[in-house]
């Protein structure tokens, strides 16, 4: 970006569709690295997010960020809220 460029507003970059489809990208990628260490249930969450974020951005950020305050739970408190959810819900 040039310095005699002007700065676009945060709202023009998030609604780019080069921005929807890194997000997209990226929270694929999640889903795989969570697959392959064994966290089914996260990667599912993960994967249904990157389904969400195809249609809706601001539903997709607002279900990353459930995502972030439940790994940060489960790093203070040692156990993830949505994991206990799925196994009274789940078989």
């Amino acid at each position: 970006m040039s310095i005699h460029q002007q700065s676009q507003p945060l709202d023009a970059v998030l609604d780019t569709d080069r921005f929807g489809t890194i997000n997209v990208l990226s929270l694929l990628g999640q889903t795989l690295y969570e697959a392959n260490r064994g966290n089914d249930e996260r990667a599912l969450l993960l994967l249904g997010t990157a389904l969400v974020a195809l249609q809706s951005k601001k539903a997709s950020f607002a279900l990353q960020g459930v995502l972030a305050a439940d790994h940060l739970v489960g790093k203070i408190a040692g156990e993830r809220p949505l994991e206990t959810v799925f196994r009274q819900v789940l078989p």
